[in-house]
Order: C-alpha cells, then sequence, then structure tokens
C-alpha cells in the first residue's frame, strides 16, 4: 500500500492530517468501533438491529433483557451522540443509524485487529492517535526497517500531533509512540539501535483510511 507520507519529508499533508482529533477520540472505544462496522454492512438501521449486532460480540453476564436495555442505553446517551457530533454518522430516533459516506478512518479495520487483540481498550488507545497511524503507513511504505532519525524526518512538521522539528519528533517518538507500538505488535522498535521494523499488524493498521 502507498502512502502520503514519504520517507523525506514532504510540504503535503495526507488525508490523516486533514482528520478532526474528535474523531480519534471516539474511536477509541471496542463498541463505537463494531457499531460503526456493522453500520458499513447496511445502508440504515434501527437502535434495535444496531443492540442486536453489539451483544453478538460482548459477553453478556446479566439476563438478555438486561443486557439489552443496559447496551441501548449506552447507545442512546454515550456513542451515539459521540459518533454523529465527529461527524461519522447520522442519527434519527425515527429514522434510525446510518454511516456517512466514504469516512476517511476506516471503522472495519479497526475492527479486525480487535479480533486478535489481548485487550481491546489498550489496543485502540495506543494505536487511533494521529502520528502514530502516520508513522505506520511511512513504515509500511518503506522496503526495509528504518531508523529513527528517518521516520522523524519524515514526519517532522508533517503531523499537527507531532512537533515541526525533527530533534524534538525523535524525542517524542523514541519516548513515547514507538514504545507504545511496540508494546501492542504493531511494530518492532529497537531501543538501543534506534530502528523500527514492521509486523505482521502494521499493514492492518495502515488500511484505517
Amino acid at each position: 500500500m502507498s502512502s502520503d507520507v514519504h520517507l523525506g519529508g514532504s510540504s503535503e499533508h495526507g488525508p490523516l492530517g486533514d482528520v478532526p482529533t474528535d474523531q480519534y477520540d471516539v474511536l477509541r472505544h471496542p463498541r463505537r468501533v463494531r457499531l460503526l462496522e456493522y453500520l458499513e454492512t447496511d445502508t440504515r438501521c434501527s437502535l434495535t438491529e444496531l443492540t442486536t449486532a453489539l451483544l453478538e460480540h460482548e459477553t453478556v453476564d446479566a439476563p438478555m433483557g438486561e443486557a439489552r436495555h443496559n447496551v441501548r442505553l449506552t447507545l442512546v446517551h454515550n456513542h451515539l451522540p459521540r459518533l454523529a457530533a465527529a461527524g461519522l454518522l447520522d442519527w434519527d430516533r425515527d429514522d434510525g443509524v446510518k454511516l456517512v459516506e466514504d469516512p476517511v478512518l476506516c471503522p472495519a479495520a479497526l475492527s479486525t485487529l480487535l479480533e486478535t487483540a489481548a485487550d481491546e481498550d489498550e489496543l485502540l488507545e495506543r494505536v487511533v492517535h494521529p502520528g502514530r497511524l502516520h508513522l505506520l503507513e511511512s513504515l509500511a511504505s518503506a522496503d526495509s526497517a528504518q531508523s529513527l532519525a528517518e521516520i522523524a524526518t519524515a514526519l517532522a512538521g508533517q503531523v499537527p500531533a507531532l512537533p515541526a522539528d525533527v530533534e524534538h519528533t525523535k524525542i517524542e517518538l523514541h519516548h513515547s509512540h514507538l514504545p507504545a507500538l511496540d508494546d501492542v505488535g504493531a511494530i518492532e522498535y529497537d531501543h538501543e539501535e534506534h530502528t523500527i521494523v514492521s509486523t505482521e499488524k502494521t499493514a492492518s493498521i495502515t488500511l484505517i483510511r
């Protein structure tokens, strides 16, 4: 897969740079990710249909009637309003719920990642970040392992979530973003040699747009 952030730097921002911050925030919850994935398979669905679809992916400790009620409440009072406010779906109590056309962030790719996650919340918290997604795009477009300096040069000044200069970007990548992605297997980072290698998960995560 090609990337809009090429090694060596560029004056152009890729599509991820135009995604509002609140869209990243709402996609750090497993239920919202699965909700959006379900909406990709239908033009519009009812609240009842969404509740049923979500319960198929969740462990239910309470009686089914109580579980349905609890899921429905979280949809009405939390997940649907937040996703609608972020511009990811249209929600009307009478007409149902519909995914907006061509969202930049692809919920199906995120849902695929959740299938292999030991901790779904941790995975989304560590991966769904504009700087880290740009980093993974850069790494996936490269033919070999990359150095910290190369990745920092490619990203500095290109991603609003990262510093504008290379040195500060290197520091932030080394101490925050690279260890976070390494912890969930999205990359392999050698702290001593300062080299980054892609993993089987890297390409999957870059499909999030």
